[in-house]
């Protein structure tokens, strides 16, 4: 680097022998913080997708993964009759979302366009292929069981993701998991599981989005999963949502 600099300082036509030591360190570190910053700046932004949350990243002070965890309280605090995942209307889209990150529903068959109007600022959640499981269910003897349970049905998958037509590229390189966390079930929750609060994990594919800026956005997504060992498993769903994003 020095080297350099005195490259600079030469076609500057500066005369070295005025030029102090204190003068050089400045502009060594100068330098040093020019060079830095922008590896500093990738390391926060998705290089990949630029405007997708990088999986290293901690979006809004949380790391990455826990926003899975996030994901899945909202959606079991959102009693069976006005879930957005089953019979979608507008309206549903906007139940119980509160915070810096707009969470969506995921669709579990067949192909529908859902409308969401969105406050400019949110960063929005886009659930793929994922998967949680928690002490509630019986069958559940330890923490592998656990693991184990949550992260199966999210293999053999393909996913496919689109904003405003542009393909996400690397959708397999989003898979991640929450690790443990505590969920609590309350009564009538879409999933049919025993109320109270258990130790749970998550695992799977979602994109993070960075707040998308006031228009209409088009979201499609596509997800297809034909496992040979669990046949339970496999579904196709392919859906767009229309996001309306207001300021």
């Amino acid at each position: 680097m020095i080297a350099i600099l005195y490259r600079i300082l030469l076609l500057l036509n500066f005369n070295l022998r005025e030029i102090t030591c204190m003068t050089v360190i400045t502009a060594v570190l100068t330098l040093a913080m020019f060079s830095v910053s922008p590896l500093t700046k990738s390391i926060l932004a998705d290089s990949i997708n630029p405007g997708v949350y990088s999986k290293d990243s901690s979006p809004f002070g949380i790391p990455y993964g826990q926003w899975l965890a996030k994901w899945w309280q909202w959606s079991f605090s959102i009693p069976t009759a006005n879930h957005p995942r089953d019979n979608y209307s507008p309206e549903k889209c906007g139940i119980n979302q509160a915070g810096p990150v707009w969470f969506l529903a995921d669709q579990l068959g067949g192909r529908e366009e859902r409308t969401c109007t969105i406050p400019a600022g949110k960063a929005i959640f886009v659930p793929l292929l994922i998967g949680e499981c928690d002490y509630s269910t019986p069958e559940i003897k330890n923490d592998a069981d656990l693991q184990r349970c949550a992260s199966e049905g999210n293999n053999y998958g393909v996913i496919e993701a689109t904003v405003d037509g542009l393909k996400v590229k690397n959708l397999e390189g989003y898979r991640t998991q929450a690790g443990f966390f505590n969920i609590t079930i309350p009564q009538n929750n879409i999933y049919n599981e025993k109320p109270g609060t258990y130790k749970a994990f998550a695992d799977g594919f979602f994109l993070l989005l960075e707040p998308l800026k006031p228009d209409t956005h088009d979201l499609h997504l596509k997800v297809s999963v034909l496992n040979p060992i669990k046949k339970t498993f496999n579904y196709n769903a392919d859906w767009i949502y229309h996001l309306i994003v207001k300021p």
